[in-house]
């Protein structure tokens, strides 16, 4: 399934697209494998789960179904990568040992990564992180991106209270809704983590949306965190206490949302938890403060959302390790197999392997 060039495909994923298929057109991405001596891949997914038809989906690009999972596991492996746990990853990036490595990791901690994602990881025994926030497992925060799609989708007009005046938007068509969407979207994700809060709360009273509900549904709670927890495929990471952006908070505030997510986790699967994933994990999300700060914390490693291979300078810097994602608008194998050669990642960083500023 690609649905790479519609409408609802971010202008980033739509450049992507046509990288990989002119590399393709070049045969470039069959005559290289890891170009560069990268050492593994770390894979970035969210949601696992059949795909439904909808005439409105903004966050389709957050989710994949079980088959495309069950075709990517078995194509990588056919590329000669061994799947391994993020710790084994680790051992083998300091050790320079072993085949090349391929990470599956999952970000928030929903639902149906034990319905649907983890039957697959047992059928392939392939490992995989699931990096929980805290605050969703206890299900009493709200996923603003969630709360935000069915407050559209449930009134033909919202009131979106901006800080710099309320703006009224139209959402009585799927293209409208859409574009309201992407509208809201760009100006939520630049407002510090109290007033996400607060906007997301105005918009659920209008919509009569019950918000914790909508995370209730889509999140594991502790019980199902713990029941992950036991298998010996899973290694469960943290996500911080509410998902902020860390680079919009305060640096205390920062430091609290990465140390209580991780003893809260602790205390709830009890065992030790030794890796975290930044929220949204972009630069403008997470920078070299948010690496360092990671790092002083005694994180093993800290994945962000920069894509590229993992090289061995990467040693350096565990604290900052790019991950290729796995979302709904690259669900080609064809796409997968670009992605494997790490050549439209050297492209766009302009050659370089290790960017942590």
């Amino acid at each position: 399934m690609n649905l790479t060039q519609s409408e609802n495909a971010p202008r980033a994923y739509r450049l992507y697209d046509f990288a990989f298929r002119a590399l393709r057109t070049a045969r470039i991405d069959r005559a290289l494998n890891f170009v560069g001596g990268a050492r593994g891949i770390i894979f970035a997914l969210h949601r696992v789960r059949p795909y439904t038809e909808k005439s409105f989906q903004p966050n389709i690009g957050l989710e994949i179904t079980p088959d495309f999972l069950d075709a990517a596991i078995s194509h990588t492996k056919a590329r000669g990568l061994t799947f391994v746990s993020m710790d084994e990853a680790l051992t083998r990036l300091y050790d320079k040992k072993g085949d090349n490595f391929a990470v599956i990791t999952l970000d928030d901690g929903y639902r149906d990564t034990l319905e649907h994602a983890l039957p697959i990881f047992q059928k392939h025994q392939a490992p995989a992180t699931v990096y929980v926030t805290s605050g969703f497992a206890d299900q009493n925060r709200p996923l603003w991106w969630l709360t935000l799609e069915e407050a559209i989708r449930s009134a033909p007009s919202i009131l979106f209270p901006d800080p710099n005046g309320t703006v009224g938007f139209a959402t009585d068509t799927p293209r409208r809704k859409q574009a309201a969407f992407e509208q809201i979207r760009t100006l939520v994700v630049k407002y510090p983590p109290d007033l996400i809060r607060e906007t997301v709360l105005d918009l659920a009273r209008q919509a009569g949306i019950d918000e914790i509900a909508l995370c209730r549904k889509a999140c594991l709670g502790w019980s199902e965190v713990a029941d992950l927890a036991k298998d010996p495929l899973i290694t469960i990471g943290a996500h911080t206490l509410s998902h902020p952006v860390l680079a919009r908070c305060d640096p205390k505030d920062a430091v609290i949302e990465m140390a209580r997510s991780r003893a809260t986790i602790e205390e709830q699967i009890g065992r030790p938890v030794r890796h975290i994933a930044y929220p949204n994990g972009d630069p403008a999300s997470a920078g070299q403060r948010e690496f360092l700060m990671a790092k002083a914390l005694g994180f093993a490693s800290a994945t962000t959302t920069r894509p590229g291979l993992v090289y061995s300078q990467h040693t350096k810097w565990t604290t900052a390790l790019p991950r290729v994602s796995l979302n709904g608008f690259f669900q080609t194998i064809e796409q997968l197999d670009t992605m494997l050669t790490g050549a439209p990642f050297l492209l766009r960083n302009f050659g370089a392997r290790l960017n942590v500023s």
